[in-house]
């Protein structure tokens, strides 16, 4: 194990929450580097003092009557009735933008249905909007594969 791979590793470590092969691991690339193995005593003298001084406060039991008691619900009774007109429209603009996005996947779902399509292909759109719908589906189906394969091989590199 080189340094730079063990220092995302050396919390874990003093923590003990690393699987066996890899606290083995950590454990000879420490023997082996001075380095690493005076930064672990460092992160584990902090994590037992940090224990040594833990306090455990606990809040008084009339807490929520005295927080409950200072609430002024006079303020918040004038709120409740609002008097904001475009508070209507928000709610409308919700519903039109739901109604929308059912129609869409609707007429997308269409071309299922399509006689013309064999063994579930569906059939494609020679429209301007036809085009206009996939590319940017083509575009996210794009960048999610480019990701995948970054992915895949930065696993495949460790």
């Amino acid at each position: 194990m080189t340094c730079y791979r063990s220092r995302d590793n050396w919390h874990s470590y003093v923590k003990y929450s690393l699987s066996e092969a890899e606290r083995d691991e950590m454990a000879s690339h420490l023997a082996n580097c001075p380095e690493c193995r005076s930064i672990v005593a460092i992160i584990q003298e902090t994590l037992e003092s940090l224990a040594k001084k833990q306090v455990i406060l606990y809040p008084p039991l009339d807490i929520k009557i005295n927080v409950m008691k200072a609430i002024d619900k006079n303020r918040y009774r004038e709120n409740m009735v609002s008097t904001n007109p475009f508070h209507l429209f928000e709610l409308k603009n919700w519903g039109v933008s739901m109604i929308a996005a059912g129609i869409l996947l609707f007429a997308l779902n269409l071309t299922t249905l399509n006689p013309g399509s064999e063994n579930g292909q569906m059939t494609e759109l020679h429209t301007e909007l036809g085009k206009q719908i996939t590319i940017p589906f083509d575009k996210m189906s794009q960048v999610a594969n480019d990701a995948l394969e970054k992915i895949e091989s930065l696993r495949l590199s460790k």
